[in-house]
């Protein structure tokens, strides 16, 4: 089987580079098509066959915010070789447009419709967008929205990294829930360990903008009193240290060890924002860690009320600052909380992916 696999672009390390990551060790013969590799920002990727779009030449630093009208022309200029049986594609935005041949069976591992165009439009031209630009934006939205609606289209099989997902996929793409499979994205779980001693101190992890709400978790550690680790960097770090009390420490970016030592250690995980899915929630059960997180998005899939961690109603501090005190009453399982992490394993995800690629190949174009 000839197979290629692409994804939006290489500029930061998250969860969708983790997938993506994991795909090419499974096929490291695929090529990869992508719109651009920011080495500087995310590091070499050496053995890997990139084939990057036009808009590698016109990347200078944070210019790809820029390059939004681009996109689509430039998925499209992407070819992938006709005689290509399997094109797999890590998507959540436009490099779902890539350019296949009618005989190349297209499918799609979604980690969310683009939000920017449908659930968040509104907030990203509040908070993204200077006023006088936004009646330009919003039009501009609007076709990129029908652009990416054609793009879909054309895949053949549709993967959800997590049931809401799923759900967002029949919403805004009109695929039937019942056609899309959810396999969550791995973690590889024999990696992470639990210490026999917690620390004293719980984490934040993420991304320290508007969207992540790590001021829900200061304000509500601010009243608590206890110490709170805000891993992660964004431009909202100095507001956020602005409202932050002495208990609250920040630690910048963690490389991958410095994040399992701190989620061996910890007493808990703080998640306040509405996720697609949530990996490191995941690493923190399999860390032995609860988790009190904000009852939306993907986070059903990992936690249940009581079982793994703590789930709240509302994003606000005094509703956060409850679910960690009754986290901390409670007194949870590490190892009930590993094993619960299990379901989440990379073997797990290999497994199901390459079946189901197997059988789209087998089956061939579904129109």
């Amino acid at each position: 089987m000839k197979l290629a696999l692409a994804h939006e672009y290489f500029g930061q390390r998250g969860g969708a580079e983790r997938v993506v990551e994991t795909l090419h060790a499974m096929w490291p013969d695929a090529p990869v098509y992508t719109f651009f590799h920011d080495r500087r920002r995310y590091g070499e990727l050496p053995g890997w066959t990139l084939r990057t779009s036009y808009l590698q030449w016109l990347l200078l630093g944070e210019s790809h915010r820029l390059l939004l009208p681009l996109y689509p022309n430039a998925a499209r200029a992407l070819h992938v070789p006709p005689e290509t049986d399997v094109a797999l594609v890590s998507t959540s935005a436009f490099i779902k447009g890539i350019g296949l041949a009618d005989r190349t069976v297209a499918v799609a591992y979604c980690h969310s419709p683009t939000r920017y165009l449908y659930d968040w439009s509104d907030r990203y031209l509040q908070e993204e967008v200077p006023a006088p630009l936004v009646p330009l934006v919003r039009d501009l939205l609007g076709r990129l929205r029908d652009e990416d609606q054609k793009a879909a289209r054309r895949f053949d099989r549709w993967i959800a990294n997590s049931t809401a997902v799923r759900g967002r996929i029949q919403t805004y793409y009109g695929i039937p829930a019942g056609e899309t499979e959810v396999v969550h994205p791995p973690v590889d779980v024999a990696s992470l360990a639990a210490n026999e001693e917690r620390g004293d101190f719980w984490l934040f992890v993420g991304r320290l903008s508007s969207y992540k709400r790590a001021d829900v978790a200061i304000r509500a550690f601010n009243d608590i009193g206890m110490r709170l680790l805000v891993v992660g960097e964004g431009r909202e770090r100095g507001a956020l240290e602005r409202i932050a009390s002495e208990n609250v420490v920040f630690t910048g970016r963690a490389d991958d060890a410095t994040l399992r030592s701190l989620l061996a250690s910890a007493r808990g995980l703080v998640f306040p924002s509405e996720d697609d899915f949530g990996i490191v929630c995941v690493e923190a059960l399999a860390s032995g860690v609860p988790v009190v997180a904000l009852a939306a998005g993907g986070i059903f899939d990992i936690v249940r009320d009581g079982q793994e961690g703590v789930l709240v109603d509302v994003p606000e501090p005094r509703a956060f600052a409850e679910g960690v005190l009754r986290a901390e009453r409670a007194r949870f399982e590490p190892k009930a909380l590993r094993d619960s992490a299990r379901r989440f394993d990379v073997s797990r995800f290999r497994e199901r992916v390459r079946a189901i690629v197997e059988d789209a190949r087998e089956k061939g174009r579904a129109t």
